[in-house]
């Protein structure tokens, strides 16, 4: 009897810390690369030197800046250090996952004079990004910052459309062409309103799209 209640307790005491920390992890909104690079005091790409646990909470990465995409005044004055703080644990917002020697490109904010990265910033290894996001990075995404990319159901496209007032591109989920416009669209502001420019990449990565989905309703019965 005694066995049984002990489990029992321990079940529910173990159902409760599981339901806790699903309470409390981490989640962040869907955002294209545009979006963070904007919203973001830095934009940069690193390589990570060491990495310092600086307590049970707190985590740092001595890193090598490569280049600088983005910082504002308060930015530029924290990124000398060559440090980035961040939360020991995912479930805080922490980005636990880099490691030593690779290169990234990453986005933060600026807080009480330190340079801070989170899980719902950038943080691709450098190898990983696309050359369409390359050169937003390193021009286009700042030219199109009038702008804002809402990441839209690809069945609400219209209606959503119609509440913006011409001032946000949509990141269309899947079936739509989520993948062309997060590798290779560049959100900018022209006579009509925002719109995805039409480059050649985001074109070519469209037409590809497009007879892909064809292929795809030919097989529907």
């Amino acid at each position: 009897m005694w066995r049984t209640s002990y489990c029992t307790y321990l079940l529910l005491g173990l159902l409760y810390l599981t339901t806790l920390q699903s309470a409390t992890a981490c989640s962040c909104q869907k955002v294209h690369p545009q979006t963070q690079f904007c919203r973001a005091d830095f934009v940069a790409v690193v390589r990570i030197k060491l990495i310092v646990h600086v307590n049970e909470e707190r985590l740092e990465y001595k890193v090598k800046i490569n280049r600088v995409f983005k910082s504002t005044p308060k930015a530029e004055v924290a990124l000398r250090e060559n440090t980035l703080w961040t939360l020991g644990y995912d479930s805080l917002c922490g980005v636990t996952h880099l490691l030593v020697g690779k290169t990234y490109v990453v986005s933060g904010t600026v807080h009480e004079g330190k340079a801070r990265i989170s899980i719902c910033d950038l943080a691709i290894p450098w190898s990983e990004v696309p050359v369409g996001q390359r050169k937003g990075f390193r021009l286009l995404y700042h030219r199109g910052c009038v702008c804002e990319t809402t990441f839209t159901p690809w069945w609400r496209k219209g209606a959503v459309l119609e509440s913006t007032g011409g001032k946000h591109c949509l990141w269309e989920s899947s079936p739509g062409p989520q993948d062309c416009q997060e590798k290779y669209g560049v959100c900018k502001k022209g006579p009509n309103g925002c719109s995805w420019t039409p480059s050649v990449p985001y074109k070519n990565c469209i037409k590809e799209y497009q007879r892909k989905r064809e292929q795809e309703r030919l097989k529907e019965p």
